[in-house]
């Protein structure tokens, strides 16, 4: 998507062997020579630690890589001139009034949520930089657990029950329309702070059904269950979501319904 129209250099935290050169944010020296190598105008980070019951045992951790590791990137962007494009969550949000816009005023609830807003104060402390909120996030790999549509497609298929959260609100969001937002930001050079994404609001519960209809899988092995029923380390933000009507009427990027995104991420299987 980028590579189409932009030189991009990716870099891995670990190396898979294809080429991809290591870039551990939390290693000040290495961000810096990577920087340096590549002379980048733009700088995206999608490094992050998102295991949010990890975030709450391992705080020390969670600030290294999510908040430590953004100030890095952003020393690497002062001694370089580039433009560093960092991504949040709604997780910032405590979940009371949700959906919400980008003036609402962040409540994070756990460790997670307190270090993504801390790497937001400081990318918005900065000029010409920008932030993109972006939550309930799935891509188009179906083989893989870690991923929302991977892990129930997947447990069905082995006809598996499973229990999904009917509490928990967002709007679901494809990573490649993500991609694709981020994209015509950069291209546009906005700045300051953006919601994005998909256009329709659910449960976990519901998106775990929408799953099923596409994946055409039995929806009676999903059972609904409260958040509180877990018993998960970290609080989450139950009434949650973002209203991307900024990035809509600034931008003119546009998101997409549930429907069409699941059929999206369906149709490249």
């Amino acid at each position: 998507m980028f590579s189409t129209r932009l030189e991009v250099l990716p870099t891995a935290h670990v190396p898979a062997g294809d080429g991809v050169p290591a870039c551990d944010v939390t290693d000040w020296q290495q961000v810096q020579a990577t920087v340096s190598d590549f002379s980048p105008d733009v700088i995206i980070n999608l490094a992050a630690l998102t295991d949010v019951d990890r975030n709450e045992r391992e705080p020390e951790l969670a600030k290294r890589v999510n908040t430590t590791g953004v100030e890095h990137l952003l020393s690497a962007c002062e001694q370089s001139g580039a433009r560093l494009v960092q991504l949040s969550s709604d997780y910032v949000f405590d979940g009371q009034a949700g959906p919400y816009l980008e003036d609402d005023a962040p409540a994070p609830l756990n460790v997670y949520g307190r270090s993504k807003l801390e790497a937001e104060t400081l990318v918005m402390a900065g000029n010409g930089h920008l932030v993109i909120r972006a939550n309930v996030l799935f891509g188009p790999d179906l083989d893989s657990d870690a991923n929302f549509i991977g892990w129930v497609a997947g447990s069905l298929r082995k006809g598996n029950r499973i229990r999904v959260v009917d509490d928990q609100i967002g709007n679901p969001t494809l990573t490649t329309h993500l991609a694709e937002a981020i994209v015509a930001a950069v291209e546009q050079d906005a700045v300051g702070l953006y919601h994005y994404g998909g256009l329709e609001f659910a449960s976990r519960f519901a998106f775990a059904r929408e799953i099923a209809r596409h994946a055409k899988l039995p929806m009676k092995l999903i059972a609904p269950v409260a958040t509180a029923e877990l018993n998960q380390l970290a609080p989450r933000p139950l009434k949650s979501g973002l209203v991307c009507s900024r990035m809509k009427m600034e931008l003119k990027v546009q998101n997409a319904t549930l429907d069409q995104a699941l059929a999206e991420a369906f149709s490249v299987n």
